[in-house]
């Protein structure tokens, strides 16, 4: 180090150095600038930046120094060397020659040693309340550091501190600055998709096609899995299988019964921004829940106002029938489908997704154990294929064992009581009667029709079976045919040879049979309103079934 120089090149060079540090953008560059600028203010040959931590001093930065071993001098105990004086002192310290002094750390003195530097100064870059780092200057010349120059370092040192400690605030309010740039910039994004799914979902947009929105937004898989949503499927367009690797996040759904919103994949979205989609979510499932129950209580109300038929309802029914999007002035046939145990709610769920898949506009609802579905006709050919269409709902129904009976075509609200109570009475034909069929159409029971509105199958099977019982309980007590005897007798219009022939018997063993079946009915055969109503009995029984199960 120059022992002489003028002070006004002394105060030249300090105005330099402060113009460098003051210039200097980042921390980084101050401590850059402050290791030239204090070089050349001690007109020293090396200079470094040591910050303090509690373990002691850590290397930041060096200038002039040739050796590499210098960067790993990373740490200084906080109690040794003159940076340990500085930390316990606050001021700065010098020696005129290191290697001679009691303070020197072996390793650092050896460092020095091989770049041929002698004499060292140290001066505190103070904070606050403590010294924060240090600043050492170094030179080849063998002289004590005079204390103008170590009070023009120690100056140097704290404007660098301060400068320093400024572009480190700076770059924290810059990289918040981005930070709140980002956020809102993914605020705006996420406002924008929420605003596009809620309107996906309120135009009626299928829910898959919402969350495949939010999935290319974030860059993941999202779908609905659980009690109240579904779990994804082949093809399901929420779930693209180059994403399904990574982590898996689940957030419950809020108003479902643990239903969750599943995310596979490195979503690039917070916790809080998925759990607003499952708020969405959860609202449109409470939407769609809310009119699907308010369409059930309305369209019960519908059904039973019409199986109910009096003429103040009927006059109502075409307000209360807007209400659920039934147009009463659109052909409907009415459809009761039911079988050995109540509809309920499940079943009546997976009933209208078959019927709706084949025919949108129509309803379903409960009454009494079964489902009654109004189904839209509107011409001759959805009348023939009907029947076929049923069929294959029972069918897809499976394990459910169901049976359909059709009513007739109503095309006034008038129609209606009428057309509710034939289709359950052909539902019950095709039920208890005629097993082998799983759908039965009123207009195939002919003139029996009428008895759907007198009493049903139940009270037909009682009568019958009351008129035929003396007959039922001798064949099933003494292993008889009276009755098969009796129906074919009739049913040939009395003709004894021909009625034995058939029973493969003697005439002589006919009437017999006939004898006996005389007595325990107490009827005469000759007599036209007793074969008349014998008649009626047999053919009830054959079309509702007997409860003997014959």
């Amino acid at each position: 180090m120059p022992v002489e120089r003028s002070g006004r090149a002394q105060y030249t060079d300090i105005l330099t150095a402060l113009r460098d540090i003051v210039a200097a953008d980042s921390a980084d560059d101050v401590v850059r600038a402050a290791l030239t600028s204090a070089r050349a203010t001690a007109r020293a040959d090396a200079a470094f930046w040591m910050d303090a931590r509690e373990d002691g001093l850590h290397m930041v930065a060096g200038s002039g120094l040739s050796q590499p071993e210098v960067h790993a001098l990373s740490h200084i105990p906080p109690d040794r060397g003159l940076g340990g004086e500085v930390l316990r002192s606050g001021g700065p310290v010098s020696t005129p020659d290191y290697s001679a002094d009691p303070r020197a750390i072996p390793r650092m003195r050896q460092l020095l040693e091989r770049e041929g530097l002698v004499s060292a100064a140290a001066v505190p870059v103070s904070g606050a309340a403590h010294v924060d780092s240090v600043l050492y200057v170094v030179s080849r010349a063998r002289r004590p550091v005079e204390s103008e120059e170590l009070r023009a370092l120690a100056g140097l040192a704290s404007m660098a501190g301060e400068l320093r400690e400024r572009a480190v605030e700076r770059a924290r309010a810059a990289q918040d600055l981005r930070t709140l740039e980002d956020d809102r910039e993914r605020s705006r994004a996420e406002r924008e998709l929420y605003l596009a799914t809620a309107e996906s979902m309120l135009s009626g947009a299928d829910l898959d096609h919402c969350l495949e929105l939010a999935g290319d937004a974030w860059g993941a898989s999202v779908h609905l899995e659980g009690p109240n949503g579904r779990p994804p499927r082949p093809g399901n367009p929420t779930v693209d299988r180059s994403r399904t690797t990574g982590c898996v996040r689940e957030f419950r759904v809020p108003g479902t019964d643990n239903a969750t919103l599943t995310l596979r994949g490195a979503a690039a979205t917070g916790d809080d921004s998925v759990r607003v989609l499952a708020a969405l979510v959860g609202m449109d499932l409470a939407r769609h829940r809310a009119a699907l129950e308010t369409e059930i209580r309305l369209t019960d109300h519908l059904v039973r106002s019409l199986l109910d038929g009096s003429k103040d309802e009927l006059r109502r029914l075409w307000h209360r029938a807007l209400l659920v999007g039934l147009d009463l002035g659109v052909p409907r046939a009415v459809v009761a489908v039911g079988g050995d145990r109540h509809v309920d709610r499940a079943l009546l769920d997976t009933l209208g997704r078959r019927v709706r898949s084949r025919v949108p506009g129509a309803q379903l609802t409960t009454f009494e154990g079964d489902a009654f579905v109004l189904w839209p006709v509107r011409g001759d050919a959805e009348s023939i294929v009907l029947a076929t269409h049923l069929a294959a709902i029972v069918e897809e129904c499976r394990p459910h064992v169901l049976g359909a009976g059709i009513g007739p075509v109503c095309r006034r609200a008038e129609d209606y009581p009428a057309a509710v109570r034939e289709a359950r009475f052909a539902l019950r034909v095709g039920v208890h009667g005629r097993r082998e069929r799983a759908v039965v159409s009123v207009e195939s029971l002919g003139m029996y029709r009428l008895f759907a509105h007198v009493g049903g199958v139940d009270a037909l099977a009682a009568a019958a079976e009351e008129s035929l019982a003396p007959v039922l309980r001798a064949d099933t007590r003494d292993g008889s045919d009276l009755l098969h005897t009796l129906q074919t007798y009739l049913e040939k219009d009395r003709r004894a040879a021909e009625t034995a022939r058939a029973l493969h018997v003697h005439v002589n063993t006919l009437r017999y049979r006939l004898e006996r079946v005389c007595k325990l009915l107490r009827v005469d055969l000759d007599d036209p309103d007793a074969r008349f109503f014998l008649l009626l009995a047999l053919r009830l029984s054959t079309v509702v079934g007997r409860r003997d199960g014959r």
